[in-house]
This record gives structure tokens, sequence and C-alpha cells, in this order.
């Protein structure tokens, strides 16, 4: 077998990902000629077929599901190669861009921005805000380095790690009459909520949790704005269930009431997501440490204020 070129490398991936070739040369940006012609030459390589041709696309042969899994982590190997090479100068360079959900853009984000962007002011920092599915398309678009999102079912061509567990709060203007601490919504009456949509990690387990433990048929109000659901909160006709890390501000905030749901407990899990054959650079490296630091100070101030038997 000749030497496998990494560049044939980076081409099968991308068409393994995609099950399109394609939706693959969109990918590297290159044409769909010569993607073609880089999986010839590494089937050729191998004395393997790795793709069935299909009306839809591609699908891989079962030699192309063992070789992607080795394949990924060459490149990332490859990746962090080139990134030690990068950084043997004073000061980190380039570029991080990073998705969040409005969860972390008020209270979370801001203190890691401003040291970050101190310690490393030759980096520049480019911060999209969205929800769930959005952001993790475009991590495996190649648009972002990495995103901060809910735990769930990831597609193909992502890794993802966890990063801690927030409280889901249940957010009223109106204090709840006989609630004093956590509520069990089992024992509310129908409430009117104003909620994420159907594309949001988070509705899919707060729709469960209150198919099978909600006592009463809620009014919902889906709202895929996280600043008109505040400001929906504070008229005081609406309540809502948001995360422990969006809430930190009105810890101390009597205008605003807090209260974790409980019977059982509803929580967030908040998983790291990346690109799954691309090393991340030094610089992205970095802000990820920080902003997972962040997250697990803001999740643990949460569960420590509630642990504490404070209610606001």
């Amino acid at each position: 077998m000749k030497n496998v070129k990494l560049q044939n490398l980076r081409f099968f991936v991308a068409i393994y990902e995609e099950r399109s070739i394609s939706a693959a040369a969109r990918k590297v940006h290159a044409t769909q000629s010569g993607v073609s012609v880089q999986l010839r030459d590494l089937e050729d390589q191998l004395g393997l077929s790795l793709f069935e041709r299909v009306s839809t696309g591609v699908t891989p042969t079962k030699a192309a599901d063992q070789i992607y899994h080795r394949a990924i982590r060459i490149l990332r190997e490859v990746g962090r190669l080139e990134e030690d090479v990068s950084t043997l100068s004073d000061h980190l360079t380039g570029e991080v861009r990073v998705g969040v959900m409005p969860t972390f853009a008020r209270a979370v984000l801001a203190p890691v921005l401003s040291s970050y962007c101190l310690a490393n002011p030759l980096v520049e920092v480019k911060i999209t805000e969205g929800y769930s599915a959005l952001l993790i398309q475009m991590v495996l678009a190649g648009d972002l380095d990495f995103a901060v999102v809910p735990n769930g079912v990831f597609p193909g061509g992502l890794r993802s790690t966890f990063l801690d567990t927030d409280l889901e709060l249940l957010v009223s203007r109106q204090p709840i009459d006989g609630v004093d601490g956590s509520v069990d919504l089992a024992r509310l009456p129908p409430l009117s909520l104003v909620l994420p949509g159907p594309d949001n990690a988070r509705r899919a387990k707060i729709d469960r949790y209150l198919g099978e433990f909600s006592g009463g048929a809620h009014s919902i109000l889906e709202m895929d704005s996280m600043m008109t659901t505040l400001d929906m909160l504070r008229r005081g006709e609406w309540s809502s269930i948001l995360p422990g890390c969006l809430c930190l501000p009105d810890l101390q905030n009597s205008d605003i009431h807090l209260y974790p749901i409980v019977k059982p407990n509803l929580t967030v899990d908040y998983m790291l997501v990346e690109p799954a054959a691309r090393a991340a650079s030094v610089p992205t490296q970095h802000f990820v440490q920080a902003l997972g630091d962040e997250i697990h100070r803001a999740c643990n101030v949460c569960r420590a204020h509630f642990a504490n038997g404070q209610a606001v």
C-alpha cells in the first residue's frame, strides 16, 4: 500500500460525515470532481471500496466505518502538532469562534471574555449566540470551533464532553401561593408558561417532565427569544422554566421568584461539542477551559443557593 495522504483522509472524513460527495466538497471548499478524485486515490491505495453509491448520496462500507475512527484520530493529532509549532512564539494568535446559548449570554460569558481578551490581545474572538440546533449545525459546517449546548442526541462528526449539571427553575414575577422553596409541579394549578420552541434541546426534556409529573394542563407560549421571554416574565402574567445559570442576576432580586423543580429534580446537562476530526487550536483550548470553569462556578453558585434553603 502506498503512503496515504492527509488530504485523502480529510476528504474521506468529509464524505463519511456528510454522506454526500457534493456536500463534502462544499464542506472542504473543493470541487466535486476534486473530492471524487481524492476518494478514488484513497480506495486505490487501500485496495478497498469505501462507499456504495445510492440515489441520495453514498453509504459507507464496513471498511469505511473502521477507517473513519482511525482517520479522525490521525487528523486530530496532526492538528495538535501544527498548533504546538504555531505556539512557540511568545503570544497566542489566531481566531476563536464560539457558539453559546442565551443561557450563558446573560451572566456567564462576559467575565470570560473580559479576562481572556485582556490576557490574549492578539486572538480574535467571535461569538455566535443561538439555540442548540443552530449551533450544532454551525459546528458541523466548520463555522464554529465549538459550542456549548444541552445534552441530547448528537449527529456524527461531533465529539461531546460533559461540562456540568444545572438546575432548571420555575421563574415567576408573582409568588406562588403555598410554595416556599422548591416546587412540585404535580401540586400546582395550570400555569401560563413561556417555553422555547421544539428545536431547542431543553424543550423535549421539559415536555416529557410536564407530561409525566405535572398535574395541570398548562398554557404554552413558544418563544425563541430569550430577551422577549424575560420581558414577558417581568410583565407578570407568564412564568417560565429557565436554567439556573441564566438566573444568576436574579438570585437576590426580590421582584423575581425562583423555584427549583423537584420530585424528581428537573436539571439540564451542559455539553461541549466540537468537530470530531479537527483538533482545537491552542487559543481555542484556553477559551474552552476558561468558559468551562465559569460554567462550573455558576452551576455551583446556583446549587449552593438553593441547597441552603433560600428561595427568591
